[in-house]
């Protein structure tokens, strides 16, 4: 039966994306990498550590190269459109301070890309990680190998982020033929979850001292599990706390104001043009950025936990 036609579209779309791609990246370094690639700075290892974090699979000279490029033809961009706003004399003090600003822009929200997706990925991978750890524990209680359970927690992909850090564990034992604790030791150091770092070198510490992984596997399931809890539990509490204030100061207070503002103007048979609007700002402005303020506070709070 022959394949769907979008299916071939897809797949040479797929393949002209990745051909740009390959061409945007030799161009960048055949521009830039040779200012970066002989300079062993702080900047560059901190950039290659965050990347290898946020598994993006480029070297830190390269990286850097493809950003400084895209702000090259960013500026080149708004060098042209600065110019023809000046020839069309249409505001050119504000189109000459934007071409500085965009490249700054574009330059820094690159270099800040990476530190964002390993914050990302260490979340989730602290979402999961009590199942997982969990599901380590049964399996060492089973007394199966260890690279046996990252081999099984690689297939798993309700366990997200912990599927991938496994999968790299299982790559590097399966097909490159290292040591499992080599591969874990290796892995834990690029790992954007503290937690899981935690774990996995204490797995290779403690084979290093002679024990046994299956106490260590439960004990660290049954800890993780009770620090959830404690977690949660703060942040119920917290999250309890503020919607009180918010009940207090974004439902009932509002609520008075406005009501004793109106019966006033009621009563002295005058609403001026100073209460009105005062109501309007208050009501169109002031009430929502404060709703807004509160809802923002509560989620930056309330983080997502998982208790197996």
């Amino acid at each position: 039966m022959p394949d769907p036609p979008n299916q071939d579209v897809s797949i040479s779309s797929g393949e002209s994306l990745s051909k740009e791609r390959s061409a945007f990246r030799k161009t960048s370094e055949r521009i830039f990498s040779l200012f970066l690639e002989d300079k062993k700075s702080g900047f560059l290892e901190n950039l290659q550590m965050q990347l290898d974090r946020a598994d993006m699979d480029l070297s830190s000279a390269a990286y850097t190269s493809e950003v400084f490029f895209l702000g090259l033809i960013v500026g080149i961009v708004f060098a042209i459109v600065a110019l023809t706003a000046y020839l069309l004399k249409f505001h050119p003090p504000v189109v000459a301070l934007a071409l500085p600003t965009s490249i700054i822009l574009v330059i820094g929200i690159g270099l800040y890309l990476p530190q964002m997706r390993s914050s990302s990925r260490g979340k989730k991978i602290d979402e999961n990680l009590g199942s997982a750890l969990a599901f380590i524990s049964a399996m060492s209680n089973a007394d199966v190998p260890i690279n046996t359970i990252m081999v099984k927690l690689s297939s798993m992909n309700e366990y997200g982020e912990v599927s991938r850090e496994a999968s790299k564990i299982a790559n590097r034992t399966e097909l490159m033929g290292m040591d499992i604790f080599s591969a874990i030791e290796e892995v834990a150091r690029k790992s954007p979850s503290v937690e899981w770092q935690k774990f996995l070198q204490g797995a290779v510490t403690a084979s290093a001292a002679g024990a046994r992984l299956k106490p260590y596997f439960v004990n660290k399931a049954m800890e993780y599990q009770n620090m959830l809890r404690v977690s949660l539990k703060k942040n119920s509490e917290s999250v309890s706390v503020f919607a009180e204030t918010y009940v207090t100061i974004g439902v009932a207070f509002p609520l008075f104001l406005i009501v004793i503002l109106a019966v006033m103007s009621v009563i002295a048979r005058n609403a001026s043009g100073a209460t009105i609007s005062f109501l309007l700002v208050f009501s169109f402005l002031v009430l929502p950025v404060m709703i807004a303020a509160f809802v923002l506070v509560i989620s930056s709070v309330n983080k997502e936990v998982n208790i197996s």
